[in-house]
């Protein structure tokens, strides 16, 4: 679920978008990523296509509830050349986002996993824009928006939108057929953010969706997801990469004792940002720390020209002698103050914070783009995306993702709790005034509503990888203060059948992290999508039972 437009640095060979401080579920780095984007340039790579997709839109209430008459138009686009009358119209749910980047990535490559299952059931394709992102708002997004106007952004009313949308669905060269959901079987399918949306809204409006496909879906709402960090923690360990993670853990330690003295504290954030940077918060430098972290979920160590590879080469490599060091790493033998050096002088680590804070700070190497570079980390984000994600995140999910305290600890512990509610707070300085944002996310609220990690939906297929920090809230997590004794199976449930709540039907991806299923690149991938296929091969001959 994560952060986003327009800087571009194609020195990071990231997707062209602006990724504040808050809870990251990485939207473009995800795009990127299941599309293929090249992990040394910020290009697109080429892809055979054909047939290209159809952009329409449908007039939605914005109030699905209440009495209020507005409406907004909802653009969604179209692939139908596959489609044979009696098989199921797909929709696949962007998320967090602008949804334009992925009719490429989905509707178009032959290599998309989505359009391969359009192909495969001869079905019809839907991509879907989430209402309040993208060209799908009645509002113009922006940090001068009146607060009000994010009352109707919210779980229940972006569900609701699914079956007014799927009710009054028409196309004009299959006008003779009933595409409805009494009619037509809707498969929803998403990753992410979405995939928590598969399974909601199949639990939800059954009659509309049926069957969902949920991969990476983090259901249970939390606040705390300091363990967001823990995953990759233990990803980079189980990669080979320990000599790095013991130096991370070090370097941690000696700049947080540098930000405890205000001398100290002013220097550090000079050495690592430039001139300017010692204006900023510890909280905000902190911050800006963590997003070394910001491929893992979608590159693990490789893809960008800012990859964890790269930096853990520069950390554990000894500059005078080339040395790489050893699984203790640098910090037992050359000190803590070694090793954040080895950090603050990363080549890459300056673009990368100027790439997600947006920011111009100068670097250690002074490599400003501007005359008087704006270092401020703690400003909030004039991104229309991050702003609606901000106002879902701070209202109803919470995923704060504070520091990992413990032996395991990668984050500053000035990346508290407290910091990222004042990210909502400064955000949205009328919020909790207003009355539109509690004090802090109604977490409760929302598991309350929809299950959490019991939710057990039928027809819902989940998976996940295995370094996903987004696994430890999903039905596949393992941490300790996850319900015990959940069994993971690939027996397909009866259709309308769900299963018992110490069993969920999914697949773990081994080595995996967010969403690896919807890369067709990834060879684990393809198990992970037959199951799903194979089980919708069978509860579909039930809903044809049903509707002749």
């Amino acid at each position: 679920m994560w952060k986003r437009p327009v800087v571009g640095l194609m020195l990071l060979g990231l997707a062209e978008a602006v990724i504040p401080p808050g809870p990251f579920f990485g939207f473009e780095d995800r795009v990127d990523a299941e599309v293929g984007r090249g992990p040394d340039d910020g290009n697109l790579q080429t892809f055979p296509t054909t047939q290209a997709a159809t952009v329409l839109a449908e007039t939605l209430p914005l109030d699905h509830f209440g009495n209020y008459p507005g409406t907004f138009e909802n653009r969604y686009w179209v692939l139908g050349q596959f489609y044979q009358p009696g098989s199921p119209v797909f929709i696949y749910d962007s998320g967090e986002g602008n949804a334009e980047p992925n009719v490429q990535s989905r509707l178009v490559s032959q290599t998309s996993f989505f359009r391969q299952i359009v192909q495969e059931f001869n079905g019809i394709g839907i991509l879907w824009e989430h209402r309040y992102y993208g060209a799908s708002s009645h509002v113009n997004i922006s940090r001068t928006t009146p607060m009000e106007e994010f009352r109707w952004l919210n779980t229940a009313q972006a569900l609701a939108d699914i079956p007014a949308f799927a009710n009054n669905f028409t196309l004009s060269n299959f006008s003779s057929i009933d595409l409805t959901p009494a009619s037509t079987p809707w498969v929803f399918i998403g990753g992410s953010y979405p995939g928590i949306r598969a399974a909601l809204v199949r639990k939800k409006y059954p009659e509309t969706i049926f069957a969902s496909f949920a991969s990476s879906a983090p259901v249970q709402a939390q606040i705390d997801m300091s363990v967001y960090f823990d995953q990759i923690y233990g990803g980079l360990n189980a990669l080979g990469f320990k000599n790095c993670t013991n130096d991370i853990v070090a370097a941690i330690k000696y700049i947080d004792d540098q930000l405890s003295k205000a001398d100290t504290a002013a220097a550090i954030k000079k050495q690592y940002l430039g001139v300017g940077a010692d204006n900023n918060s510890n909280e905000g430098f902190a911050e800006a720390l963590t997003y070394i972290y910001n491929s893992w979920q979608s590159y693990q160590v490789e893809g960008t020209l800012a990859s964890m590879r790269l930096f853990c080469d520069w950390i554990s490599t000894n500059p005078e002698t080339g040395a790489v060091s050893g699984e203790e790493g640098w910090a037992k033998s050359k000190g803590a103050k070694f090793t954040s050096d080895r950090w603050a002088t990363w080549p890459q680590f300056g673009a990368l914070v100027n790439y997600y804070a947006p920011t111009s700070c100068a670097g250690y190497y002074g490599n400003s783009t501007v005359g008087s570079p704006n270092c401020r980390l703690d400003d909030p984000s004039s991104s229309p995306a991050v702003i609606s994600w901000a106002y879902q995140y701070c209202s109803e999910w919470g995923f704060f993702h504070s520091t990992n305290l413990g032996p395991n600890q990668i984050v500053s512990s000035y990346n508290s709790l407290k910091y990222q509610q004042d990210i909502c707070n400064r955000q949205f300085p009328q919020g909790i005034s207003s009355g539109l944002l509690p004090q802090q996310p109604g977490v409760d609220k929302i598991n309350q509503e929809y299950g959490g990690w019991g939710i057990r939906p039928s027809n819902v297929f989940f998976s996940g990888g295995e370094f996903d920090p987004w696994r430890t809230l999903s039905l596949l997590s393992e941490e300790s203060w996850a319900p015990k004794g959940v069994k993971l199976t690939q027996d397909i449930p009866e259709e309308g059948v769900s299963t018992a709540t110490d069993e969920v039907f999914g697949y773990l991806l081994k080595g995996a992290s967010h969403c690896f299923d919807f890369q067709t690149t990834w060879s684990d991938g393809a198990n992970s999508r037959n199951i799903f296929t194979t089980a919708l091969k069978k509860w579909l001959g039930n809903f044809k039972k049903k509707t002749n």
